[in-house]
């Protein structure tokens, strides 16, 4: 009765362990990387092919407005030189169109190139992130960090950048690898 006793007392036991280590995992630390984003966005050619471009689109703009404003410049001066009459009258009425001309390329051109710059942006930050995904997948990392925080102290102080991984083992950052890898899919 005894050894009937210790059999089934085992056997339960046996089954609470088996049971137990089903419900139960072993801790496993992550495989964890830091990256710093600015780091990468600075390195990635595309970015940088996009900035050409874009400071290109910029002086296209600020050239179109140059010549608006010497036409305004030429009109203003001759306008008080004229006396009543049509061709004053017509001068004003140039002068007012002129002024719209500005105003409506400033406010087109403006919204133009603001809109640019952030198609732009989220293009590239779409492909980093996505690259990020990638290379964490490929390198069987559980956790990939951002290595510094932007904080934005308005106009006066401007942005300060404070790190969010104060200490990281070189091994574990992983900027310069994603940049390469974009940088090498990004070349034709």
């Amino acid at each position: 009765m005894v050894d009937r006793k210790v059999a089934l007392w085992l056997t339960g036991f046996g089954g609470l362990l088996l049971l137990g280590g089903q419900a139960l995992t072993t801790f496993r630390p992550p495989r964890t990387a830091v990256i710093d984003i600015s780091k990468v966005f600075e390195a990635y050619e595309k970015k940088k092919e996009r900035q050409t471009q874009f400071e290109t689109d910029i002086k296209e703009v600020q050239e179109k407005l140059k010549v608006l404003e010497k036409q305004y410049k030429e009109l203003i001066e001759e306008l008080p030189n004229l006396g009543p009459g049509d061709r004053k009258t017509q001068l004003q009425l140039e002068e007012f169109k002129l002024k719209q001309k500005v105003e409506e390329l400033q406010k087109t051109e403006t919204g133009r190139l603001r809109q640019t710059q952030m198609r732009y942006l989220k293009e590239i930050r779409d492909e980093i992130a996505e690259e990020i995904r990638a290379y964490a997948e490929a390198e069987d990392l559980d956790l990939v960090l951002e290595a510094k925080v932007v904080g934005d102290m308005g106009p006066e102080v401007g942005q300060f950048r404070w790190p969010i991984a104060h200490y990281v083992k070189p091994e574990l950052e992983i900027s310069n690898e994603v940049a390469k890898r974009l940088n090498n899919r990004y070349r034709p």
